[in-house]
């Protein structure tokens, strides 16, 4: 008897043992475990959030000069875009002597405005062209709240152009496009679906919307690539309602030939190595241009070597 009480004795032990196991992994390895997947969901949420309003919310800079500032007569300009976001431009005339049919929309840098490229392509106007400056949404003077780095940029590009079909066609028989860095690369996605843009000159362009922001989280933010970009990806993508790298302008630019591209790069870009620059050229059609500016960096090839750019550039228009 005394065997069998203690094999029952045992069997009872096991079983509260299991019992208590079971206690355990309900109560207190589950809820932890659940609390870490809550702690990783809102980390998730917290930081694709944050991190994609980096690049959707553009804090709005003043702009400080006009082309007044250089005593030259413009007219401010408005327009819609198709969907309903307000866009403000300056309208400049060429001081050529005869009337200049030919108009050069002007094309800012993420971040940027008008204002900012206004000094470094103003000498467009006394080689005979009209400018039309404006301020990408979001930018500037113009509404939306919201940036894409290519879309949306895109439609406001192709308004610009419907403006001057409609409001300047007498100045705009042949639209010409220069853009630097972000407006470079729209002016890119632009030209390719608008054959009413006859040429463009692309400063420091980037060759996808993927490739800028893992740069320039690992540059400015010491951010590597994985794990967390991805989830930048993937809250932008949710945010925009579409998939912004499908209208990056590694994927368009072989749509713009018979049209004539020119390349600008600086040699010493660190913000956008120039093997982006390369990569685009190399998958444009002809006619097409490429400079690569010695010892410039981002957006400084105009003011390393200001005569050379400007007969370049003008001459390219021509």
């Amino acid at each position: 008897m005394g065997f069998f009480y203690l094999q029952k004795e045992r069997k009872y032990v096991k079983i509260n043992a299991v019992k208590m196991q079971i206690k355990k992994i309900l109560f207190v390895k589950i809820p932890m475990i659940l609390n870490i997947v809550i702690l990783l969901v809102i980390f998730i949420f917290i930081w694709g959030w944050f991190s994609s309003s980096l690049i959707l919310k553009v804090p709005k800079l003043s702009l400080e000069i006009n082309p007044a500032s250089f005593n030259l007569d413009f007219e401010n300009t408005k327009f819609l875009t198709s969907d309903k976001i307000k866009i403000s431009g300056w309208f400049t005339h060429s001081r050529s002597v005869e009337k200049s049919d030919k108009t050069i929309i002007i094309c800012h840098g993420w971040g940027a405005n008008k204002a900012d490229v206004f000094p470094s392509t103003v000498y467009l106007i006394k080689q005979g062209f009209n400018l039309l400056y404006f301020d990408f949404r979001n930018h500037g003077k113009s509404g939306g709240n919201v940036s894409s780095i290519g879309k949306l940029e895109s439609s406001d590009l192709t308004a610009a152009v419907e403006y001057l079909k409609k409001e300047k066609p007498e100045f705009s028989k042949k639209i010409g496009v220069y853009g630097i860095s972000m407006g470079a690369s729209v002016a890119i996605l632009t030209a390719a679906e608008d054959e009413r843009i006859s040429a463009l000159v692309v400063d420091s362009p980037f060759s996808s919307f993927n490739y800028i922001v893992v740069r320039y989280a690992k540059l400015f933010y010491k951010i590597p690539k994985y794990p967390l970009t991805p989830v930048t990806f993937l809250f932008a993508k949710i945010r925009l309602g579409f998939n912004p790298d499908d209208f990056s302008a590694v994927r368009y630019v072989k749509k713009i030939s018979p049209r004539p591209i020119f390349f600008i790069h600086g040699a010493n870009d660190e913000r956008i190595p120039v093997a982006e620059c390369k990569k685009l050229y190399n998958l444009a059609g002809e006619p097409k241009e490429f400079w690569s500016v010695p010892g410039a960096d981002h957006m400084e090839s105009h003011s390393k070597d200001p005569f050379e750019y400007e007969r370049k550039v003008g001459e390219f228009f021509q």
